[in-house]
């Protein structure tokens, strides 16, 4: 899709106010307006006649849900929730409209969040990074500049890193612990050692234990390698002034 690009001034955001009234705003008048707020534009719905994955992705720092409409964004998802700057978001809750070449073009970032104060709207990469992805990046730029938005291209974890968070995503929220247990098992690990060692040495039930210590990894109050099999085999630490 080469050509000149669009001028701000002629890209439109189109999404939903808080009593879900459609509206269209152009973006040099998108500022203030708190996306990550928002409802989503539209509910993913699966592809007609094909399968495809529709889900929520709890997050866990805000108690919202975020609707997904393939794995590779609910993987992003919870890639945000283990992030502790990201505040407030929300899933597709905007969608850019402009015109090129006489062609009608939409875009459809796949998270708006809020991070340390600032607006950031996020893509998902594609599998493939085609001309069409590459140039509605180059207008999403426009329109981020305009707004005083932060862009973001997240890139979905694979392999043996996915198979790690979606464990520690599943430890996320330990309703069952009781107090004190975190902070006693954090102390275990002042230096290097197997997570199943320091769940014995605080003298916790093993499968509880293991949780627990699974749920400190991903509040990042522990620290192992992401790009290793997790298991109670793994090695854990603790950063200093992370134990409490």
């Amino acid at each position: 899709m080469p050509g000149t690009l669009v001028d701000a001034g002629d890209i439109v955001v189109c999404y939903l106010d808080r009593f879900g009234r459609r509206r269209e705003l152009a973006v040099t008048k998108a500022a203030e307006v708190p996306f990550e707020e928002l409802a989503p534009l539209d509910r993913p719905v699966p592809y007609p006649g094909r399968k495809s994955f529709v889900t929520n992705a709890w997050a866990s720092a805000t108690d919202q849900s975020l609707p997904c409409g393939s794995l590779r964004q609910q993987h992003c998802a919870i890639l945000l929730d283990r992030d502790p700057a990201v505040g407030l978001r929300s899933a597709g809750p905007m969608e850019l409209h402009w015109s090129r070449q006489g062609r009608r073009h939409s875009l459809r970032p796949a998270f708006v969040a809020s991070r340390a104060g600032r607006r950031e709207v996020i893509c998902v990469q594609p599998e493939e990074l085609t001309d069409r992805w590459r140039s509605e990046q180059e207008v999403l730029a426009v329109a981020a500049a305009a707004a005083g938005w932060q862009i973001r291209v997240m890139v979905p974890p694979a392999g043996v890193a996915l198979d790690n968070l979606e464990l520690l995503y599943a430890a996320r929220s330990p309703r069952w612990l009781t107090a004190g247990q975190d902070r006693l098992l954090a102390e275990q690990f002042t230096s290097p050692r197997t997570i199943r060692s320091g769940v014995r040495a605080a003298a916790l039930p093993p499968l509880s234990g293991l949780d627990l210590a699974y749920h400190l990894i991903w509040a990042r109050r522990l620290h192992t390698d992401m790009n290793t099999p997790l298991a109670p085999s793994s090695t854990a630490w603790a950063h200093p002034g992370e134990v409490a």
